[in-house]
C-alpha cells in the first residue's frame, strides 16, 4: 500500500472511532506552547482561562525561583473553537509571589503544584508532594489582575492527609463549590474498596473534614464545578501507570471488574487482555454533586501521547490541558470537547 494511501487510512480509522467526539485541538501563542511549561490545572475565571504549569519556568529552583500563571481571554479560545482564528495569539503572565516564603515544611517535600481554582478575588492552588510524605498542601491567595499579580499568603494554608501511599498520587483536583461555599479536594487515587477520601474545605481553612468519595479506577485528574455544584472531572489512565495503579497490592489486576464498570473498555479488553498494559485511556465523568457516591461518564477521548491534567467548563462542555513531562514522547495541547 501507497505510504499516502496508508496515511489517509490511519485518518479515517481515527475520525471513525472518535466521530462521537466533537473535539477541537486549540493551538497554544507562541511562548508558552512547549513541553517544558507542563500545565497541570486550568480554571476559568471573569472572561479568562487560567492555565497553572507544575513547576513554572524553573523546576530546578522549586520554590525559590520564579513562577507564573498564564491567562487567556475566553473569546480569543471561542474564535478558535467557531474557526474565526487559527490559533491563539496573546496571553497574560500573572507572577505568583511569596512562595519563597512558606515554611520548610512545605518547600521540603514540594513535587510540584496541580490544581488552581478562584472564590471572588481569592485564588487556591495545590502543591503535591513527594508521594512517601503523609501530607500534600492547598495555599491560598489574593490575585491582582492590574498589576498581574497573585499574592500567597505563606502562612495561611491547608494540610491535607494522604488516606493512602501510592506512588506519584497526591491531591490533584480541587474545585470551588458555589452552593456550599466550599473547596472539595480530592486525591487522585480512588480505586480502594473503602477508603477512598476527599478533603470538604472552608474557604478560610478551618478544619478541614474527610469525605467519603466514589470508587473509580484510574486517575482523577482535575476537577470543576457548575454554579449548581454538579461535578465534572477528568477520568485518565497512562499506561506506565498500570504497577502504581491497577497492580498496587490494593488493586489486583482488576481488567474483569473493568469490563462490568466501563463498558467503552470492554471490547478492547475482550480481545487484548492485557489491553491496559499498553494503551491509555480518558474520559469525562460527572456527579450531580459532592454528595453523589457515584460517577457518570459522559464521554471518551483520546488520550494517546496527552497527559490530561487540566479541566474547566468552558461554552457546551470543557476545556482541557496536558502536562506534557517535558518529554519528547508526550505533546502540550490544549483543547475543547463539547458533549
Amino acid at each position: 500500500m501507497h505510504k499516502i494511501s496508508l496515511y489517509l487510512l490511519l485518518i479515517a480509522v481515527t475520525s471513525c472511532a472518535y466521530s462521537q467526539v466533537k473535539y477541537k485541538n486549540i493551538p497554544f501563542p507562541a511562548g508558552i506552547n512547549s513541553v517544558n511549561e507542563e500545565f497541570s490545572g486550568m480554571a476559568l475565571w471573569n472572561n479568562r482561562v487560567y492555565l497553572e504549569p507544575q513547576y513554572g519556568d524553573h523546576k530546578e529552583t522549586k520554590l525559590d525561583g520564579d513562577f507564573n500563571i498564564y491567562s487567556i481571554a475566553t473569546d480569543s479560545i471561542n474564535r478558535v473553537i467557531t474557526g474565526k482564528d487559527m490559533a491563539l495569539s496573546t496571553y497574560k503572565t500573572l507572577k505568583v509571589l511569596n512562595l519563597d516564603k512558606l515554611p520548610d515544611s512545605v518547600k521540603k517535600y514540594y513535587e510540584g503544584f496541580e490544581a488552581i481554582t478562584f472564590t471572588n478575588n481569592q485564588v487556591y492552588l495545590s502543591i503535591e508532594t513527594n508521594d512517601k510524605y503523609a501530607y500534600c498542601f492547598l495555599l491560598k491567595g489574593s490575585i491582582d489582575t492590574v498589576n498581574n499579580q497573585i499574592r500567597i499568603d505563606p502562612n495561611n494554608f491547608a494540610t491535607l492527609k494522604r488516606p493512602l501511599y501510592i506512588a506519584n498520587a497526591g491531591f490533584e483536583s480541587v474545585t470551588y463549590l458555589p452552593k456550599e461555599n466550599k473547596l472539595l479536594a480530592l486525591y487522585e487515587f480512588n480505586a480502594a474498596d473503602k477508603s477512598n477520601t476527599g478533603f470538604l474545605i472552608d474557604t478560610a481553612f478551618k478544619d478541614p473534614p474527610q469525605k467519603k468519595t466514589p470508587f473509580l479506577y484510574f486517575r482523577i485528574t482535575d476537577i470543576t464545578a457548575t454554579k449548581n455544584d454538579e461535578l465534572y472531572g477528568i477520568n485518565y489512565y497512562y499506561n506506565g501507570d498500570y504497577n502504581s495503579y491497577l497492580d498496587n497490592g490494593i488493586v489486583s489486576k482488576p481488567e474483569t471488574a473493568i469490563k462490568q464498570t466501563i463498558s467503552s473498555l470492554r471490547d478492547s479488553l475482550d480481545k487484548t487482555p492485557d489491553y491496559l498494559k499498553h494503551r491509555t485511556f480518558a474520559r469525562i465523568v460527572m456527579r450531580r454533586n459532592y454528595k453523589d457516591l457515584q460517577w457518570k461518564q459522559l464521554i471518551t477521548f483520546d488520550g494517546y501521547r496527552n497527559n490530561w491534567e487540566g479541566l474547566t467548563l468552558f461554552d457546551k462542555g470543557v476545556l482541557i490541558v496536558t502536562d506534557a513531562n517535558r518529554s519528547s514522547k508526550q505533546v502540550s495541547a490544549l483543547a475543547y470537547i463539547e458533549f
